[in-house]
């Protein structure tokens, strides 16, 4: 017996090590991803933006300064809480994220409530997209990957282009619709992916809102779909000359009546840098 039960003591503390393993190699990837994002060309911050609509030009004067440098990437830390399940608690979140489009994001997490610790992250990078979370930095609890959460991934990089103003500059990627007095309206591409994004704005141009229709499976059958999602914005900041939103509330099925469940992320971004 004794034999039996040290059998056992070392099959578990194998499994443990692998599970540690699996977490620094994932988190080491995302860092590496990062890296890479912030390496890409710097994007010249600056455009004609007559011929747009009224709208999108305010955005876009509010969010880009004159004195605005070429930035290759944006990185920023986040500090919130977030809702993992509809009817769940709200944790404690901490995360860092890296963004570039054209390119994508990194976006490393971690989660706290009482006795639990979750860490992992999201990204989308090269055409890839998943969503990875280790429970004590040990058990694999949430291992999500493939052609849906890249569509997925890709759908969020251009909801939160807003954070890298040079990325809704007109041009290949960005095609500026007809809006209304207070709503800007975009088509973006990345990857082959297209998102059409609607932008709720002041009079001075800055982001009160944003949503489109992201590829999601959240609905009973966990079928893959179009779903509303989006972001309300509560305050602003300007950064090596660039103006971008800095408190929010996010979620699934924004502006329908299941918002109040979808809603599942609230956040606050500190050190925020343009890399150049």
């Amino acid at each position: 017996m004794e034999w039996v039960a040290l059998g056992i003591a070392l099959l578990v503390v194998l499994l443990v090590g692998l599970g540690h393993i699996g977490y620094r190699k994932h988190m080491q990837q995302l860092k590496q991803w990062a890296r890479m994002l912030a390496e890409q060309p710097p994007v010249d911050p600056h455009a004609k933006l007559d011929d747009l609509p009224d709208a999108a030009r305010r955005l876009l004067k509010h969010a880009i300064g004159d004195d605005a440098k070429p930035a290759r990437a944006v990185s920023f830390k986040l500090v919130g809480e977030i809702r993992p399940a509809r009817d769940g608690a709200w944790l404690p979140c901490t995360a860092w994220q890296t963004l570039r489009i054209p390119g994508g994001f990194t976006w490393r997490c971690k989660v706290q409530g009482g006795l639990m610790r979750l860490s992992g992250g999201d990204h989308y990078f090269a055409e890839t997209g998943g969503v990875h979370f280790w429970l004590l930095g040990v058990f694999h609890a949430v291992k999500s990957k493939g052609k849906d959460l890249a569509k997925s991934g890709a759908h969020r990089a251009m909801l939160e282009a807003l954070w890298f103003p040079p990325a809704l500059l007109p041009g290949e990627n960005v095609e500026w619709l007809e809006g209304d007095e207070n709503t800007a309206r975009a088509k973006l591409k990345l990857d082959g992916f297209e998102l059409e994004v609607e932008y709720k704005v002041d009079a001075d141009g800055r982001v009160v809102s944003v949503k489109a229709d992201r590829w999601g499976d959240q609905n009973e059958k966990h079928e893959w779909m179009p779903t509303p999602f989006g972001a309300e914005f509560s305050e602003e900041r300007t950064v090596q000359g660039y103006t971008v939103p800095t408190k929010y509330r996010a979620g699934w099925h924004y502006g329908t009546e299941q918002w109040s469940e979808g809603e599942f992320y609230r956040a606050e971004l500190k050190d925020v840098r343009f890399i150049s």
